[in-house]
């Protein structure tokens, strides 16, 4: 298997998951790259199932295997209620979706009400899917710090890595050179990602 296809258009998130599998030699293409356009609801009840229905939706359309993703937040301290989980882009109030200088000062205040730093989780679910409809699932945990000083570096697509700093090198993961962005991943979810794929490259390889 020499490439991935991932069901998102976002390059932040293909650079993220070409970085974890750097390991393993992989290409990892986006679905647009195969002139793929579809708009794909996220209406699943949780991540896994998000990320299932993207993949199912990319896979007929490009016939081909697909992988998707899909990330909840949750954050130390905060209620049930309060957690973004699956809506880390929604601002609590607003009907509209937020930029990601909106969804930056959001949490930036979320942060300094709460003492100005705080812990957490990402949770990445995954899916493989496969054109004939054959499913692999898992979930990805990867524990986090956060701050109220924001890095004045965005990467677009992925905002919250202005608010993220790694307890390891003292580095907000927005800062990060590609080359450390690249090792950064490889540690956060790089291990048990690599294995999950490396279970399925043979159906992936069809």
């Amino acid at each position: 298997m020499a490439e991935l296809i991932f069901g998102t258009n976002n390059r932040a998130k293909i650079a993220q998951i070409q970085g974890a599998l750097k390991p393993l030699g992989l290409t990892v293409r986006g679905i647009g790259e195969f002139g793929i356009t579809l708009d794909v609801p996220e209406n699943g009840v949780t991540a896994q199932e998000n990320a299932r229905i993207k993949a199912s939706a990319y896979a007929a359309a490009a016939r081909r295997p697909v992988f998707s993703m899909d990330n909840a937040l949750y954050l130390d301290g905060l209620s049930d209620t309060e957690q973004p989980g699956l809506h880390v882009r929604r601002i609590p109030g607003s009907t509209d979706r937020p930029s990601d200088e909106e969804l930056i000062t959001y949490y930036t205040h979320l942060i300094a009400t709460h003492g100005g730093t705080m812990t957490g989780r990402w949770e990445f679910a995954i899916a493989i899917v496969s054109p004939d409809g054959k499913i692999a699932e898992t979930t990805i945990t990867s524990p986090r710090q956060f701050t109220a000083t924001a890095s004045q570096q965005v990467v677009d697509g992925y905002p919250l890595e202005s608010l993220q700093i790694e307890p390891a090198t003292g580095k907000y993961i927005s800062e990060m050179t590609i080359n450390e962005q690249d090792q950064f991943w490889q540690r956060a979810i790089g291990q048990p990602l690599m294995e999950f794929i490396a279970a399925h490259s043979k159906w992936l390889a069809q």
